[in-house]
């Protein structure tokens, strides 16, 4: 059976792992598309903190992230962790409103409380609550490319080539797996996908041992500060500015995260700029993991698409959970395939 990914981010990547190493390589013929690749992908400039959204989850994404968890705890005890950056580290996420409630997945991280009064008092004054954890980091700049020559390992082909429709693989694939992210409000039409652009700084500053995220507008703080601290150097940023498209470093973003950090963590004022990166976060209302089958418009043949996308700003977060999921519906594909070869 024929398969092709789109997308060599995060969900891609893990998905097209997850798929080799659940389902095996004896009856797949693996590829993996997308027209960049790491580091150059979106998942290269996010933070790679393991922090879901704090709303109401549903089973369905409990199960996620508790797939998700359970992965990253794997790869942790191995003797390799340090080289795929994966590593855990402790922070803070302080809330401006007094009206933060805990979520769901409280019990996945370790450690799991609500900030001192000192801590609100001496580190994050005039907010009025959150909470402190430790959790995960994921570093994409190098857990992509041990994924990447873990599947070139098992024979897993890569081609780099922008699809415009997929209609345009209908032929050559049995299965199209698309982790496209914010690429597939074009590729498949869906209006409901949307950016949420983002802009970050690497800094040298290895004092810095925490992550610390503000959320809600501060009275004299700009812009959403955040800190997280690396195994090679620390990011800074934040930027969320929704449906724009524009992948240029903007120097009045700079100026905006420069200013809320420094302000907010003065210790960081002098440390030295590595580079600059923007992204495009894949936002949606909910995450889109379904199966969907297609039909080619010429030939009349079908093709199974397993839609795997819109996971926001956690895709580092999702990713492991969601796929396994997908390697669940191809391993049911290759079954159905079996049964129909029997008839």
């Amino acid at each position: 059976m024929k398969v092709v990914v789109l997308g060599a981010g995060i969900v891609g990547l893990t998905s097209a792992l997850r798929i080799v190493e659940d389902c095996g390589t004896a009856e797949l013929d693996l590829t993996v598309m997308a027209d960049k690749f790491s580091p150059n992908t979106t998942s290269d400039v996010a933070a790679g903190i393991w922090c879901p959204p704090r709303r109401k989850m549903t089973q369905r994404e409990m199960q996620w992230l508790k797939w998700s968890h359970e992965y990253l705890t794997v790869l942790l005890k191995t003797p390799y962790a340090h080289e795929i950056g994966v590593f855990l580290q402790s922070g803070w996420i302080a809330w401006m409103h007094t009206d933060f409630q805990d979520p769901d997945w409280k019990d996945l991280v370790q450690g799991y409380r609500h900030p001192t009064k000192w801590e609100l008092t001496h580190l994050f004054p005039e907010y009025k609550d959150g909470f402190f954890c430790t959790t995960f980091m994921l570093e994409s700049r190098l857990f992509l490319p041990w994924v990447t020559n873990r599947l070139r390992n098992k024979a897993v082909k890569f081609v780099e080539r922008k699809v415009q429709s997929l209609d345009e693989l209908s032929l050559d694939y049995d299965v199209i797996i698309n982790c496209t992210g914010v690429g597939a409000h074009d590729l498949v039409g869906d209006t409901k996908v949307f950016p949420a652009r983002g802009q970050v700084i690497r800094v040298k500053a290895p004092w810095v041992k925490h992550w610390m995220l503000l959320e809600g507008k501060h009275p004299y703080v700009p812009g959403i500060p955040y800190v997280v601290g690396g195994s090679t150097a620390t990011l800074i940023g934040g930027i969320r500015q929704e449906r724009r498209w524009d992948l240029r470093n903007d120097p009045r973003d700079t100026k905006t995260i420069w200013n809320g950090v420094t302000t907010a963590f003065p210790a960081l004022k002098d440390a030295k700029v590595i580079e600059e990166r923007t992204g495009l976060r894949p936002m949606r209302e909910e995450i889109r993991l379904e199966r969907q089958e297609k039909t080619d418009p010429v030939s009349g043949r079908t093709v199974q698409v397993i839609h795997n996308y819109g996971h926001g700003a956690n895709g580092i977060t999702w990713s492991h959970g969601c796929a396994k999921e997908v390697a669940l519906m191809v391993k049911q594909l290759l079954q159905e395939k079996t049964i129909k070869s029997r008839l």
